[in-house]
């Protein structure tokens, strides 16, 4: 065909406005350096993705449920399951025991965030002879908190829980509040226990027990309050309402209130501290 009568057909594509139907008046793919695609055709559903000057590609997921996800080189269609969040599980241990890391592992245990919180101590008591006598709280346990990795664990892991020093194994460990002392009968007050601390060298924070609180003057009367740690309160001391054995913890980790001693031989008792805890939070 002669050139004349080609331009003859394309101008028959061409509107009164000399707008040429892209529908009808243009032959094969436009480049990319011209606003194209550089396809002739694209796979349903899928999606385009930029090459340069070169023809796009397609990007197309293979179940349903693909998430489209970046990487340093572009993006990939990945499988839903392999991107989302899993379930989540929070263990309490309160006495020795094992964590079964291999059975964990198995059932798709990612990483764990453990909290160790050592016991509290108890709460002083008073002793004879025939004299008054306030003791102070026991201190609160220390604490220590630490994220890892599942891969990062490797074995069953020992627990200990309870009273004194708790630990996840060899990974976060914890020390207890120290018991107050016994306070004579005749001395003005007893003093307090120190607070436990929190000894993880990598854990992601140490936390120490509060000091249990000093008695008051035995004519004024009140045991020392015990130490807490950062989220609870220690047993309160035996109060102003009349001498006796103080409350004992009623909260992980804190430590038992002060007794107070009246006039009289008999001894009385402290306060108990409460027990630590093992916190386990297991993402799978």
């Amino acid at each position: 065909m002669t050139q004349a009568f080609n331009l003859s057909q394309l101008a028959n594509r061409v509107n009164t406005s000399g707008q040429l139907n892209a529908a009808t008046g243009l032959f094969n793919q436009t480049p990319v350096a011209n606003g194209g695609t550089g396809k002739s055709t694209v796979t349903t559903g899928a999606l385009l993705l930029g090459a340069g000057t070169s023809a796009m590609t397609e990007l197309t997921g293979t179940t349903p449920g693909t998430l489209v996800s970046s990487s340093p080189t572009g993006w990939t269609a990945v499988p839903a399951v392999s991107v989302a969040g899993g379930n989540y599980q929070l263990v309490t241990y309160t006495s020795p025991a094992t964590w079964d890391y291999t059975t964990k592992l198995a059932a798709g245990l990612k990483a764990v965030k453990i909290q160790v919180v050592g016991g509290g101590g108890n709460g002083g008591a008073c002793a004879t002879p025939n004299n008054p006598a306030v003791a102070g709280g026991g201190g609160g346990g220390g604490s220590s908190i630490r994220y890892m990795p599942a891969p990062a664990i490797g074995a069953p892991v020992p627990i200990t829980a309870g009273a004194g020093t708790n630990s996840f194994g060899s990974f976060v460990t914890a020390t207890g509040g120290a018991n107050a002392p016994t306070t004579p009968g005749g001395s003005v007050s007893g003093p307090g226990g120190a607070g436990g601390v929190g000894t993880s060298s990598v854990a992601l924070i140490n936390l120490s027990g509060e000091r249990g609180e000093q008695g008051t003057a035995p004519l004024s009367g009140a045991g020392g309050s015990g130490g807490g740690f950062y989220f609870t309160l220690g047993g309160p001391g035996r109060g102003t309402a009349g001498p006796g054995i103080a409350a004992p913890a009623n909260n992980y980790g804190a430590g038992g209130g002060g007794a107070w001693k009246a006039l009289g031989t008999t001894t009385l008792p402290g306060g108990a501290g409460a027990p630590g805890v093992v916190i386990i939070e297991e993402f799978y």
